[in-house]
């Protein structure tokens, strides 16, 4: 018997994504305030969240809309081939590469640094929100790194899952 919410939780994660997006430029607010030229950059990031973030959800919707995977669960499954869970893991690694080509040479880490409130790293109970060039690379090299890691479990160990 499958749960229903599985096949369709993809809705859900995209309607968090527009939620995310909605709460991100309130949060950039007081930043352009301060300082108004900064607006088109956080512009720039709140479109890309958007994209970026959607392209995966509306992968496996189409997917499960189509009949041709059952739900959430089979996205954790690459190794059996379905191209629905293929192109779900195919933008997963575009996403990556174009996240790595805009920190690492494309200058996107002093962007950010420019950017505060993008990225935010809670040490130690208090939130930092301006981040160095070098932190923000050293993290992204590590999200990186842990996703890789994820991706090569999920190809190389069967994941029984529960559907």
């Amino acid at each position: 018997m499958e749960i229903v919410i599985f096949k369709y939780i993809w809705i859900l994660f995209i309607l968090v994504s527009l939620f995310n997006v909605y709460l991100l430029k309130n949060k950039f607010s007081p930043y352009i305030e301060e300082k108004p030229e900064r607006e088109p950059g956080y512009n720039l990031v709140l479109k890309n969240y958007l994209i970026f973030g959607l392209i995966p959800w509306i992968i496996i919707g189409i997917g499960n809309l189509s009949g041709r995977t059952n739900n959430v669960f089979d996205y954790f499954q690459p190794a059996e081939l379905n191209p629905y869970v293929l192109a779900f893991h195919a933008s997963i690694i575009v996403i990556w590469l174009l996240v790595a080509r805009f920190i690492f040479l494309k200058n996107g880490a002093a962007f950010l640094e420019n950017h505060p409130g993008v990225i935010q790293f809670r040490v130690a109970g208090h939130t930092k929100d301006n981040l160095s060039q070098n932190t923000i690379k050293l993290l992204t090299a590590l999200m990186l790194a842990g996703g890789m890691i994820a991706m090569i479990v999920m190809w190389n160990v069967d994941v029984n899952t529960p559907f």
